[in-house]
């Protein structure tokens, strides 16, 4: 969505308004950040699996994205409270 000429956003953060005029830097950390993230996950579940997980999470990233950017629900308070509420789930339910 950062590079979309289609897309009209208006409050879009700095960080990605420098991003989106560089637009073959930005999907080279993109890309970047995606074989990372295959990577640890092949590492962590082996190949087979891995790869798949990988290829799972990649689609339901992007199925998530073209839900729910449209409607502008997801804001950076929102996405850090999940991700602490996740986070404390996980060392608390062990």
């Amino acid at each position: 969505m950062n590079t979309s000429k289609r897309i009209i956003w208006r409050d879009k953060p700095e960080l990605l308004q420098r991003l989106a005029k560089e637009s073959v830097r930005s999907k080279y950390i993109s890309s970047f950040l995606m074989v990372m993230a295959a990577s640890l996950s092949v590492y962590q579940l082996g190949l087979g699996s891995g790869l798949f997980a990988a290829v799972v999470v990649l689609m339901c990233m992007g199925s998530l994205i073209v839900l729910f950017f449209p409607f502008r629900y997801v804001r950076p308070p929102w996405v850090i409270g999940t991700y602490l509420v996740c986070f404390l789930m996980e060392y608390l339910i062990r």
